[in-house]
């Protein structure tokens, strides 16, 4: 059977479609905007995990500077490495989603520097001894015990005062690395060397010379290193570590915007499809309220009246086809209701007429 549009099953079927339309829009801008959210989510989770690797890298570089183990620059490597791979593959996420992949690309060059930086600072650390039988201080150690196979420098002699105030004012340098002390170890070694020459004793001179060359290299390198935290090959890498946070801080903050972005997308469309499809229904409803409650209306009155007269409804007011449909019918059995009191009366009349002439 044809369904008409101004039929109550029409009206019932447009708003199921227009429920389900708008589902379905929700249901596709969701998928969309969450496709992007999860991806854009995913770089920032991506981002967290190397900002944690980052804070490993530094813990492992203060281990490594405050204890002068391997094991540490080890771990700092692996994890390098590791920090490496990440950002690699963050790369490609930002260039899905027009994000400042230059950023990420200097956050490498940073990387890099940082490393090559704390690959210096190790092997400058190695040169200066790793512990204090190693390298240039356990040389400087060697000679101190060398020295006290001499009886140049035995108890008694004059070349035994000046040994200890070398040996002392070296302890202090190494525990203070000042100019002061720096400058007590160079008298010292000075006096030694005065004192070798004046006697004529070419061992103690050889490990008096021996011992200002150690020292020298050993100064050298502990003023490449830095006397503080701020200065220095050990300054320097402390800056770089730095830049490393500054950058990879820089490009969380251009992605935390576009974040925000698309959460602010889906909310506006999301409310834009709710509140179109409401505003839809509603108006669909209230008119299609009015227009049964009208014809209800007439329908009651059409039986009110039928009660005194014969009075035909007039389909025209009455909207739905349904309703349409059924006054036609109430109309036909008014007609038709007329027609046949018409017939009855005029059956009376004859019979009266008859009864009349009878009599």
């Amino acid at each position: 059977m044809h369904m008409k549009f101004d039929s109550i099953k029409s009206r019932l079927l447009l708003m199921t479609l227009i429920c389900v339309l708008g589902m379905a829009l929700m249901i596709a801008n969701q998928h969309l905007f969450t496709t992007t959210l999860f991806g854009l989510q995913a770089q920032h989770n991506l981002l967290l995990n190397l900002e944690k690797e980052l804070l490993q890298l530094r813990r492992h570089e203060k281990d490594f500077l405050l204890r002068h183990q391997m094991t540490y620059f080890h771990q700092f490597t692996s994890r390098a490495e590791r920090f490496n791979r990440q950002l690699s593959a963050l790369s490609p996420l930002l260039n899905e989603y027009d994000l400042p992949v230059e950023q990420t690309g200097q956050l490498a060059k940073s990387m890099r520097d940082y490393q090559q930086l704390f690959q210096q600072v190790v092997t400058l650390q190695s040169q200066l001894g790793m512990y204090a039988q190693s390298g240039l201080q356990g040389r400087l150690y060697d000679i101190e015990a060398a020295m006290a196979g001499l009886s140049f420098f035995s108890y008694g002699n004059d070349g035994y005062p000046l040994k200890v105030s070398l040996q002392l004012a070296m302890r202090s340098y190494l525990l203070n690395k000042d100019s002061f002390h720096h400058q007590d170890v160079k008298q010292a070694l000075a006096k030694l060397s005065h004192l070798a020459n004046t006697q004529s004793d070419t061992q103690a001179l050889a490990l008096v010379n021996k011992y200002d060359n150690t020292f020298s290299r050993l100064s050298d390198a502990y003023s490449a290193m830095g006397l503080t935290h701020n200065d220095g090959l050990q300054g320097e890498f402390r800056r770089q570590a730095h830049d490393v946070e500054e950058k990879l801080k820089s490009v969380e903050s251009a992605l935390q915007p576009m974040i925000k972005s698309q959460q602010k997308k889906v909310k506006i469309i999301s409310f834009s499809i709710a509140a179109g499809t409401s505003v839809a229904l509603v108006l669909l409803l209230v008119k299609s309220f009015a227009t049964f409650h009208s014809a209800f209306a007439n329908f009651v009155m059409f039986f009110y009246r039928c009660k005194r007269q014969y009075q035909k409804i007039d389909t025209r007011k009455l909207g739905f086809s349904e309703f349409k449909s059924l006054a036609e019918l109430a109309n036909e059995m008014v007609e038709s209701r007329r027609e046949i009191e018409s017939k009855l009366a005029k059956a009376e009349a004859k019979l009266k007429k008859h009864n009349t002439s009878s009599a």
